[in-house]
């Protein structure tokens, strides 16, 4: 299968490019190992915005590919048609997230169609005339069909649901080819779960299992005596045809056989030859020579999980990698890791913007800092009368613009905050405090609030051991959570702050209101950048939504926690811990 086959095809239905543009971009591929869209990028042939409409192929990759190439490995070894046939439907239906798959194989002598249908542990066969249907034309045409209305299209028969009591909405059917490109029949999926339709990257994600699926098939219809290994090694030729093109890089790596898939866009990254074949020892070398150090103890079972990471590799040019792997899983609960599947994605422009969108914000944050104090200082004078008694609406309004000013501060304080955390560059003072001692202090500082909305701060001191923390950082995540929990309180309504020992390891603080709740979906969202809940009473409240994330930032970098617990009408509990000083 060429690579013109994979991507070319595509590009070329949609009148993206021609075939002498798609010649020359894959000339030019085979020195550079780029995936082929994005030289198509480069030559100018094709927008990045084309191409990812062509080639949208992003959202839960490698935990795609993974399941492709476990249910693959596991085809080879039914070596009897039928168990094949019912474990390569009830697969489909799993990966394309269907209602249900058929499977059609071509019988030339008769020149009919096998129908056969998973029913339970039993598959049944229908025979019906080649060309007939959706099936029939896919296998008679080589083309592929997707079906939005299945009603719509003059291929699909309605008599058939009315002879099995069953409801067609969606169709997405794919032929099945052999490795000379002969067509042996069509694999079928009905219905996509969520009453929604079959999307590109469900045709991709179909194709790719059909090519697997026909691999197997087409050695048990000829009796081939290959071994396992042959046949596996057939597999792992095409899931790499199927991944080369894809833009993120690709690694599949088996546990138990010396088989390993590589695409271009990986090899690139890593600084790999493009032509050299790979085995997996060199590959985990090279994984292990850019910071991937897991990788080993994770494959021989020393270690449980092979977390998402961001290394930096510095050949054949400096980038920054997001690696996001998942698990080939096993049959038996014994052995049940058969190998990983890694996604490379290059975010080194995504991390070169992020690191300027913070130097802007430092810098004019400070920047305002020096305004903001002379415009306080100078209504400060204003209202303690240093120019002569003011009137009763000159004093009004010169308190509107001292509050106005001091929220102008907070807001370029939180902002500056954000920036050094961002950057990584926020300085911490870890000491002996006393978080009761903070805590009384800061409802102090909330009285005011409090008293005018008539709210009732109820302080419950349990007097825990000192803990180990920054004060001034910790006295201001506990400001910004009791100034919450009074913006969210109803006007005569209680708040209850507690202060005690966790666990006997962790001292606790944590506010408690009345308030109107928290969704359990939104419960994890407060705590992102400038997440607001959209509702009428946050809208009418001052804030960016950045408070809350700051404070979790802040307590977590001094090895605490902080988390909600809320239910919607029944108020909200803010709680953070901080480690005993010892």
């Amino acid at each position: 299968m060429s690579k013109r086959k994979l991507i070319g095809h595509i590009l070329l239905e949609k009148n993206l490019v021609t075939e002498d543009q798609i010649k020359e971009a894959i000339d030019l591929q085979k020195t550079s190992g780029k995936p082929l869209g994005n030289i198509l990028v480069e030559l100018g042939y094709i927008t990045s915005n084309l191409i990812t409409e062509a080639l949208n192929i992003v959202q839960k990759r490698e935990e795609q590919l993974a399941q492709l190439l476990n249910v693959s490995s596991d085809m080879i070894k039914e070596m009897e048609l039928t168990s094949l046939l019912k474990y390569t439907m009830d697969e489909a239906a799993r990966i394309i997230n269907a209602d249900r798959c058929t499977l059609y194989l071509v019988d030339e002598k008769t020149n009919e169609l096998r129908s056969f249908i998973a029913q339970r542990a039993e598959v049944q066969e229908i025979r019906m005339p080649l060309g007939k249907g959706i099936a029939g034309f896919v296998a008679k045409t080589g083309e592929l069909v997707n079906l939005e209305d299945a009603y719509k299209s003059p291929l699909f028969d309605p008599r058939t649901d009315k002879e099995t009591g069953y409801r067609t909405r969606t169709v997405l059917c794919i032929p099945l080819k052999d490795r000379n490109n002969k067509i042996i029949g069509a694999l079928q999926a009905l219905n996509k779960k969520g009453d929604c339709a079959f999307t590109f990257n469900d045709e991709w994600l179909f194709k790719s299992y059909g090519s697997c699926a026909t691999n197997a098939i087409s050695a048990v219809l000829s009796d081939e005596d290959t071994d396992p290994a042959s046949k596996a090694s057939q597999n792992m030729e095409r899931l790499s045809l199927t991944v080369e093109n894809i833009p993120d890089g690709v690694i599949m790596i088996n546990k138990d056989e010396d088989s390993v898939v590589v695409n271009p866009a990986a090899r690139w990254m890593l600084g790999l030859e493009v032509n050299k074949t790979l085995n997996k020892k060199n590959t985990i070398e090279r994984l292990e020579e850019v910071g991937l150090v897991s990788v080993t103890k994770w494959l021989e079972g020393s270690t449980e999980d092979l977390p998402s990471q961001e290394i930096t590799i510095q050949e054949p040019e400096a980038r920054v990698v997001k690696v996001d792997f998942a698990d080939i899983e096993g049959q038996s609960k014994e052995n049940n890791r058969k190998g990983f599947v890694a996604v490379l994605k290059d975010i080194t422009k995504e991390r070169e913007i992020e690191r300027i969108k913070s130097e802007f914000i430092a810098i004019a944050s400070h920047e305002f800092i020096s305004p903001i104090t002379s415009i306080k200082n100078a209504i400060s004078l204003l209202v303690q009368g240093a120019l002569g008694p003011n009137t009763e609406p000159q004093q009004k309004f010169l308190k509107m613009i001292q509050e106005s000013a001091e929220y102008l501060t907070y807001l370029t304080t939180t902002l500056f905050d954000l920036s050094l955390i961002e950057s990584n560059k926020i300085y911490l003072k870890p000491e002996k405090v006393d978080v009761g001692q903070i805590a009384r202090s800061v409802v102090d500082n909330t009285q005011y609030m409090a008293k005018k909305k008539e709210i009732s701060l109820i302080v419950n001191d349990d007097n825990p051991p000192p803990a180990l923390a920054d004060y001034n950082r910790t006295r201001q995540s506990m400001l910004a959570i009791l100034d919450n929990a009074c913006k969210f309180t109803p006007n005569g309504g209680e708040i209850v702050v507690n202060i005690k020992l966790r666990e006997k390891k962790e001292v606790e603080f944590s506010v408690k209101d009345n308030g109107p709740g928290i969704s359990l979906e939104e419960q994890e969202k407060i705590f992102d950048r400038f997440y607001q809940i959209e509702d009428a009473i946050t809208r009418e409240s001052y804030g960016m939504g950045i408070g809350l994330s700051i404070c979790r930032d802040i307590v977590t970098a001094q090895g605490g926690r902080l988390w909600v617990e809320s239910k919607e009408g029944k108020g909200s509990k803010f709680i953070f811990t901080l480690p005993l000083y010892k």
